[in-house]
């Protein structure tokens, strides 16, 4: 089996390696997508202390069942690999972050880590669940409700999945961002409201929109999103705020945090989406969430090096999917 890991700042290369497993408790999967995050990044570059390298990046994969011996599992079966590993204790780690992921031509896998996936959905697109997740994670703890206005900092492949679960429950997404292709993106998936905060004024415009009120939810992607003093002012008294993103290495979140007293602002952190997973898959396969406008690119494993170095010199908008 040949994995890539990260062995050292700025440094992914490939290694081969045998385990021994048993396929009581394991089964070998061979890859055949996986999806990058901003934590997968931020490893490989140095920015955290957060991981012991050699690491095999990546959180989430997407293969065939190569060997097994449960009886739910059937050779050449289409699975997805979980973000997370549930410990005994009733804890759980992430993969790609706390223990190694799934960057690699084959993997063995706890068996409860594995996730059957139905039919009609393609192995690129279900590398998109546990942004699903994470979305759903954010959705429940604002408890986001019905006609209420919902701004959205980034067009982001979680944002763009949020602002289509808004539009799921009823609320309004407003997305701002600062490049007008990304919120053509947004416009195509539904969200009315879209600001371009360089060519537009983003408080008179949310002034606008809302009647005057400004907004009752926000949601900042922490992983592009440093600067939050400003957003804070554009939510009204006993609003909302949730601060999400795959790094929470990320340097300290800068700006005038007065609003949250003032306005007695209620603050959520949210970096996974544990708990989410099987809605999240039933959402894709549903419909309700499209994600194929939300891939940067699909690049060979080989290109592994490259790939990260390109991607640790710019803010990661949109996904990038690992072909194995």
């Amino acid at each position: 089996m040949q994995s890539y890991r990260i062995t050292k700042n700025f440094t992914i290369e490939p290694e081969t390696e045998e385990g021994s497993y048993s396929l009581k408790e394991y089964a070998k999967i061979k890859i055949t997508r996986a999806g990058v995050c901003s934590s997968d990044v931020v490893a490989f570059a140095g920015k955290t202390d957060n991981v012991t390298l050699p690491l095999c990046p990546t959180r989430i994969a997407v293969g065939l069942v190569s060997e097994s011996d449960d009886i739910t599992l059937r050779k050449g079966q289409r699975v997805m690999l979980s973000p997370y590993t549930r410990l005994e204790n009733g804890k759980y780690v992430i993969n790609g972050l706390d223990n190694d992921g799934y960057l690699a031509d084959y993997v063995f896998a706890p068996l409860h880590n594995i996730y059957t996936v139905p039919t009609g959905v393609s192995d690129t697109a279900f590398t998109f669940i546990e942004d699903i997740a994470m979305a759903l994670n954010v959705i429940e703890k604002l408890d986001v409700e019905k006609t209420h206005y919902v701004m959205l900092y980034g067009c982001t492949s979680v944002n763009l999945i949020l602002a289509q679960l808004c539009i799921y429950y009823q609320a309004i997404p407003i997305i701002i961002d600062n490049d007008n292709a990304r919120l053509s993106i947004a416009q195509d998936l539904g969200v009315y409201y879209c600001i371009n905060y360089v060519e537009e004024d983003v408080l008179q415009k949310l002034k606008e929109i809302t009647s005057g009120k400004l907004v009752e939810y926000l949601i900042l992607d922490s992983d592009i999103c440093g600067e939050v003093g400003k957003m804070l002012s554009y939510v009204r008294k006993d609003g909302k705020v949730a601060i999400v993103g795959f790094d929470t290495s990320n340097p300290s979140l800068k700006g005038d945090f007065s609003p949250v007293v003032n306005n007695q602002l209620t603050i959520y952190g949210i970096s996974d989406g544990y708990g989410e997973i099987e809605t999240a898959i039933n959402m894709l396969a549903t419909g309700t969430v499209k994600v194929d406008a939300l891939i940067a690119q699909e690049v060979d494993i080989s290109e592994a090096q490259t790939t990260f170095s390109d991607l640790a010199k710019q803010s990661n908008y949109l996904k990038t999917i690992f072909k194995c």
